[in-house]
């Protein structure tokens, strides 16, 4: 049997909850009117049980044409049909405005993701999958609207239907209030439990493997001139078949786990009913309950028991959207690589004069540098071939010009300029590079060459 071992890592959800907080904060109305909207709607199915005890009451009470009798239920009519409108509109009215709160944070994330990205260095893009990088900013989009929902739609209601039944029921009863809180309180003990340490583990392998699969697929469509070069589609379709067989059997077990998880709620809820109607069959027998009120009682736990059946979904979802986003919310921390000094000016370049000034560098760990205190100086307007062997560093040797990767020593100046000191953006702006191949979005030849100067005419 597996261990149970609570997945209750305080960074992943600092970490996503935080980052969801900030979000928040950019529309505080709007998220103040979705909350309240579903506080009051939430209060109108905690008040219903109330009033049907109140009809049946009236109905049971005498005859139809006992004035005072045909009153009281008419009361209790025009009540609960106006807290079904009052319920129906608030809802939905908050379902619109969450519409456009998620659909902006969204957006922001969307953009805040692929601006970070595309500021990663060099190194970063080289050791990542492109695939991978896609699915953990899509997938964490999605968890977003996930999140939003469970939290906002799911979670705060059911904690306001839970403490409102409670505190209705223990009012007239406090035996039943004691009885539902008693099992309410186990019921989401024993569902946080089993879903945080007993599905969340196999949720983040499995979501570990769908990124792998995602960045496979990837890897292999965008090198498909390399696999169709060597006729090595079939070797290609194995290797894939061997993440695809890894990311079924996590998957699996995923499934497999949530499964019992609902199998487990399933029983406690039974029990929990058994023990709130037998309780209400004895407080009528000993004449402290009349018709109306165990109909409020039953109404209060079939409608308790539809958000408590629910809580385990809602929790599940809240793990997995967490580790859904937890991928996306690390580009945050994550490091640049190469970033710009602080009030980084933009570089003037009017002559084109390039030095290297005793420059030492080397690729990542690699225990001997490529160049050792290295020093050239290329006048403007002088033109230069590099020459040498694969690997000797002529390409390196333009990419350090572009500052995509940092000197270990030394420095270069363009027209007496530190590169290191002014801003990246400026630096490659002025720099023409033309592509030993057009790869860059598929687009035409032209647009490739044009790339760096896109007003150009052909």
């Amino acid at each position: 049997m597996a261990r149970l071992k609570l997945d209750l890592r305080a960074s992943a959800f600092r970490s996503v909850l935080g980052f969801t907080l900030s979000h928040w904060r950019r529309q505080p109305w709007r998220l103040s009117f979705i909350m309240g909207a579903f506080l009051l709607s939430t209060l109108a199915d905690v008040l219903t049980p109330l009033y049907s005890g109140r009809l049946v009451d009236a109905v049971a009470s005498s005859a139809g044409a006992d004035a005072v009798a045909w009153n009281a239920a008419m009361t209790a009519f025009f009540t609960l049909m106006a807290l079904a409108l009052g319920g129906v509109v608030l809802r939905n009215a908050a379902f619109m405005w969450i519409v456009e709160l998620t659909l902006k944070m969204m957006s922001d994330i969307a953009a805040d993701a692929f601006h970070r990205v595309q500021r990663f260095s060099t190194d970063w893009h080289a050791n990542s999958f492109a695939g991978s990088t896609v699915r953990k900013v899509t997938r964490g989009m999605w968890a977003l609207d996930l999140l939003n929902d469970t939290i906002l739609i799911a979670l705060l209601p059911s904690v306001v239907m839970l403490v409102g039944s409670t505190l209705l029921l223990g009012w007239f009863w406090p035996l039943m209030g004691a009885v539902v809180a008693a099992g309410s309180v186990l019921f989401i003990s024993v569902t946080t439990m089993l879903s945080l340490g007993y599905v969340a583990p196999a949720a983040r392998l499995a979501n570990s493997w769908d990124t792998r699969l995602g960045g496979s697929l990837a890897d292999a469509v965008s090198c498909n001139a390399v696999v169709k070069g060597f006729g090595a589609e079939a070797r290609e379709e194995a290797r894939l078949a061997k993440v695809v067989a890894k990311w079924r059997l996590r998957t699996a077990r995923t499934w497999v786990r949530g499964t019992i998880n609902g199998t487990t709620q399933g029983v406690m809820l039974l029990a929990m009913r058994a023990a709130v109607i037998g309780l209400a069959l004895m407080l009528w027998a000993w004449g402290q309950a009349s018709a109306g009120d165990v109909a409020f009682v039953l109404t209060s736990f079939f409608v308790l028991q539809g958000y408590l059946r629910d809580i385990g979904t809602h929790i599940r979802n809240l793990q997995r959207s967490i580790n859904d986003m937890e991928e996306l919310v690390d580009f945050q921390s994550e490091p640049l690589g190469i970033e710009d000094r602080p009030n980084a000016a933009p570089i003037r370049i009017t002559d084109g004069h390039i030095a290297f000034d005793k420059v030492t560098f080397h690729y990542g760990n690699h225990r001997l540098p490529l160049y050792r205190d290295f020093s050239v100086d290329i006048a403007a307007g002088e033109r230069v071939g590099l020459v040498g062997h694969s690997g000797s560093g002529k390409t390196t040797f333009v990419k350090l010009i572009q500052r995509l990767y940092d000197v270990n020593a030394g420095q270069i100046l363009i027209d007496g300029q530190n590169i290191a000191q002014v801003g990246q953006a400026s630096l490659r702006g002025q720099i023409a590079i033309v592509q030993q191949e057009p790869i860059l979005f598929h687009r035409s030849l032209a647009e490739n060459i044009a790339y760096a100067r896109p007003g150009a005419t052909r």
